[in-house]
């Protein structure tokens, strides 16, 4: 019995792994660089999380070289292509403006600056309250640092 629960354990983490690296194939452009980018940020976080990134050359370096010390395995022909397809694909861009009635939390911390706790926060808040109206009704999210959100005020949108 036990050996019959570990081996459908087994599989269907094995199914989900798959999917999950299949979904999160499809969200980034394809290009050289593309599949090393999948295979090691992809072990770690899905890959679209650092692509809503948009950084210069320098930050891209400075965050693989974090990647790195943080276990990240890989080539350095493989980070030499992940290099030069975040830089291509996924440079500095203008500033989008964050509707933080509609955003992911992913959006949020790339567009405002927020930590992963404080987006969930955000997204939480949201859930349980409703749509923000004003800047002023993101102060009553607790635990969100409501200086990193005035800060790019230009940036809110409702």
């Amino acid at each position: 019995m036990r050996f019959s629960l570990a081996v459908n354990t087994f599989f269907a983490t094995a199914l989900f792994a798959t999917t999950f690296t299949v979904s999160a194939m499809a969200e980034l452009p394809p290009g050289p660089g593309h599949d090393e980018t999948t295979k090691v940020c992809g072990k770690c976080h899905s890959p679209e999380q650092a692509a809503s990134l948009h950084q210069s050359k320098t930050g891209w370096e400075e965050t693989i070289s974090k990647m790195v010390n943080m276990g990240s395995e890989g080539t350095d022909e493989e980070y030499e292509a992940i290099l030069n397809y975040l830089v291509k694909n996924f440079g500095p861009e203008a500033a989008k403006p964050v509707n933080v009635n509609k955003a992911t939390g992913v959006e949020l911390e790339a567009g405002l600056g927020l930590s992963r706790t404080e987006s969930a926060a955000v997204l939480q808040y949201r859930a349980d309250k409703g749509d923000f109206k004003t800047l002023d009704d993101l102060k009553a999210v607790p635990g969100l640092d409501f200086k990193k959100v005035e800060a790019k005020k230009a940036r809110v949108t409702f």
